[in-house]
């Protein structure tokens, strides 16, 4: 298998762009990406087609935008990293965001359930 310069080489590039965009699609429909809760903002608004047409578009527009800042990003700075340097680093930061978010989960569960509760009793 040849690098990716021997690809541009041979005159292969114009079969990465619609591969890109096709498994972008792909990967924009698979679980998660926030579109249950988007289609639950919509619907209690009770926003237009329009509205939810301009929200799936930003959010289309925002994660390309980001992907396309990180690629640069990787680019610019992928010789310089040595990837047995950084990876414990990037593994302590992902432990550390799991269980942030673990331990202030039942936090936010325990105020919701009080906020019912108390809706449910009458007391405000």
């Amino acid at each position: 298998m040849g690098s990716f310069q021997d690809y541009l080489q041979h005159g292969n590039a114009w079969l990465f762009l619609p591969a890109a965009i096709l498994l972008g699609a792909l990967h924009g429909l698979e679980p998660g990406h926030s579109k249950t809760m988007m289609a639950a903002f919509i619907v209690a608004i009770r926003g237009t087609i329009g509205q939810a047409v301009l929200l799936g578009l930003s959010a289309a527009i925002s994660h390309s935008l980001i992907i396309w800042v990180l690629a640069a990003a990787a680019l610019h700075y992928g010789n310089q990293w040595d990837a047995e340097t950084v990876e414990p680093y990037l593994q302590l930061g992902s432990a550390v965001t799991l269980c942030s978010q673990g331990a202030s989960s039942p936090r936010k569960w325990l105020q919701r359930l009080k906020v019912m509760l108390a809706m449910l009793w009458g007391r405000e």
